[in-house]
């Protein structure tokens, strides 16, 4: 009998700002899932519609979980990590931060269903450079014209 795995998932978003440094021109998320010290899923997304990184942030995480439920039959944990403070302590439901937008909100009712059926999910803030894998996957979700 094979034990279910336990996961790491690490979740960014990226967004690449016009001349004028304010105005967004292209956003991307990315995510990758790992099991021991196998990537089993890396994912590169672009996104067309960019409210704000924040928003993105929720995209890679809604995305990243989604992932794991359409790949994996059974999961013993996943433990999600992100470099956005805001967005994995909205997301933690043991944790009282409220998602700043309805989008958010979605966005962490989509995670939270994708993952209902496994026993532990944890959520933990991490540095960029312990998300840096994910940060590269999002980067090149923009595209080559883009990079």
């Amino acid at each position: 009998m094979t034990l279910p795995p336990s996961l790491l998932v690490y979740f960014d978003a990226s967004v690449l700002y016009g001349p004028d440094n304010a105005t967004p021109v292209s956003g991307a998320v990315g995510f990758v899932v790992e099991e021991g010290t196998t990537a089993e899923i890396e994912r590169s997304l672009g996104v067309d519609a960019i409210a704000s990184s924040t928003e993105l942030e929720f995209r890679a995480l809604a995305e990243a979980a989604v992932a794991v439920d359409e790949r994996f039959d059974r999961v013993a944990s996943v433990h999600l990590h992100g470099d956005a403070e805001v967005v994995v302590r909205a997301a933690d439901p043991e944790d009282d931060t409220e998602p700043p937008t309805r989008i958010a909100r979605r966005r962490i009712e989509t995670a939270r269903a994708a993952l209902a059926d496994v026993p532990t999910v944890t959520y933990r803030t991490v540095s960029r450079g312990a998300n840096e894998r994910a940060h590269e996957l999002a980067r090149e979700g923009h595209g080559p014209e883009n990079r």
